[in-house]
C-alpha cells in the first residue's frame, strides 16, 4: 500500500436518521463532503467545496476539509520557545503555515472505530516532526448527530511542552453548487477582530470592530449582513485591514468563549430552489479564523476542479470558519491564559461543532 498522499484512500460514510450524509478520509482525518437533506432524505444539498475525488486531493493546496496541525494557522518566523529551549519549525520559514511543509492534511490517519454516526481517527506525531518538539498523539472524533450537527472532538497529548492548535478547514458553500459566497449572510458572536501585518501575523493590539474606527465596519457581524453587500470584492478595496488579503482572512476573537450555548458564528446561503441552509458554528476555542476563500487556485502549480460542474473553483468560492487559538500564540504572551499549550500534565481538549438547519 502507497504512502503517497492521497493514493489509496480510505473512507467512511456516516448518516443520521435524518438522511444527513459526511464521508470523511483518512488521509488527514478529511471532511470529503456533507450533504444536508433540503426536503426530506430524498434530497440532499452538498454544502462542501472540494474534488470530486478522494485520489485528488493533490491537486488542491488549500487544506480543503482536512484536520490542520500541529499548530493551526501561522507562526512567526517558524520559532518559539518551549521545554526551555527555542525550536525551529518548518524548515524555519519566515511565516509557517498550518504545521509546516507536511502538516496533518497529508498525514494519513488510522481508523481506529466507526459506526453508524460516529468514526475516530489517529495520528502519532514523532518527537521533531516539522520541527516541533514530543511525542504527540492526537485522535479525532467525529459525530452525526440526528439534529444535523456535526461536531469534531479533538484529544491531543504530549510527551513535553508544545504549542498545539487543531483545527479544521472545510470550505463551505451552502448555496449547493458551483457560486460565490459573497452573498452569504453572517451573524458572529465576535466584537472584536486581530489585526495584522502584511504577513497576516498579528499585531499584538485587538481592534474592536463595534467602534466604527477607519474602516473596519466590514467586519462588524454583531448584526446580520452580507459578506459583501453589493457582492463584489470591490466592497473591500478602502478597507485599510484587507489591504493585504483581499478579502476576509482574520482572527476573530468570541465573546465569552468557552460558553458552548451561543454559536460563535452563524451563516447562510442564499434561496435556492426555495430552501435556505444555515450554519451554526460552536467551539470551546478562544478564537476563530473567518476566510472567504480570496485565494483558492491562486498562483499554485495545478487547479482543484469543482465537483458538480467540472470547471476550476476560484476565489469566494467558499467560506472558512476555522475555531481555533490566535494565530502566532506562542508569541502574543498578552493572551497567553486564553492560548495555553500543551504540555504532559495538560492535554489538549477542545471541540468544534457544524450545525445544518434549513430556512
Amino acid at each position: 500500500m502507497s504512502d503517497t498522499y492521497p493514493q489509496n484512500p480510505h473512507l467512511v460514510t456516516l448518516q443520521n436518521h435524518a438522511g444527513m450524509q459526511v464521508v470523511i478520509m483518512d488521509w488527514g482525518a478529511t471532511i470529503h463532503s456533507i450533504k444536508v437533506p433540503v426536503a426530506g432524505k430524498a434530497t440532499l444539498r452538498e454544502v462542501l467545496i472540494g474534488p470530486k475525488n478522494p485520489e485528488d486531493y493533490h491537486h488542491q493546496y488549500c487544506f480543503m476539509g482536512a484536520t490542520i496541525g500541529r499548530y493551526a494557522n501561522r507562526i512567526d518566523k517558524g520559532q518559539f520557545n518551549a521545554n526551555g529551549k527555542s525550536y525551529i519549525v518548518g524548515g524555519g520559514q519566515d511565516v509557517v503555515l498550518h504545521g509546516g511543509k507536511v502538516g496533518y492534511n497529508q498525514r494519513r490517519f488510522e481508523i481506529l472505530c466507526t459506526s453508524p454516526q460516529v468514526a475516530v481517527f489517529k495520528y502519532h506525531s514523532p518527537d521533531g516532526e516539522e520541527g516541533f518538539p514530543g511525542n504527540f498523539d492526537l485522535t479525532v472524533k467525529y459525530t452525526l448527530g440526528d439534529d444535523c450537527s456535526l461536531r469534531i472532538d479533538y484529544h491531543g497529548t504530549c510527551d513535553q511542552e508544545c504549542p498545539v492548535c487543531i483545527t479544521n478547514h472545510s470550505y463551505f458553500n451552502l448555496n449547493g453548487h458551483h457560486s460565490k459566497v459573497l452573498n452569504h449572510e453572517a451573524l458572529f458572536n465576535s466584537k472584536a477582530i486581530l489585526p495584522m501585518d502584511p504577513r497576516s501575523i498579528p499585531t499584538g493590539k485587538v481592534y474592536d470592530v463595534t467602534a466604527r474606527l477607519d474602516k473596519v465596519d466590514n467586519f462588524n457581524f454583531t448584526a446580520w449582513k452580507k459578506l459583501a453587500p453589493s457582492g463584489t470584492v470591490q466592497d473591500f478595496a478602502d478597507d485599510e485591514n484587507m489591504r493585504y488579503t483581499g478579502g476576509y482572512d482574520h482572527p476573530f476573537v468570541i465573546c465569552d468563549f468557552g460558553d458552548n450555548i451561543k454559536p460563535c458564528a452563524t451563516v447562510k446561503g442564499e434561496v435556492v430552489d426555495g430552501k435556505q441552509v444555515q450554519l451554526e458554528v460552536y467551539t470551546d476555542y478562544p478564537a476563530f479564523q473567518f476566510y472567504s476563500g480570496n485565494a483558492i487556485n491562486q498562483d499554485v502549480p495545478d487547479l482543484a476542479i469543482a465537483r458538480d460542474d467540472g470547471t476550476a473553483y476560484g476565489p469566494h468560492d467558499g467560506f472558512c470558519i476555522e475555531p481555533e487559538f490566535f494565530p502566532d500564540a506562542p508569541h502574543l504572551y498578552a493572551f497567553k491564559e486564553a492560548n495555553p499549550t500543551v504540555t504532559p500534565q495538560r492535554p489538549l481538549n477542545r471541540f468544534i461543532m457544524y450545525k445544518f438547519s434549513v430556512l
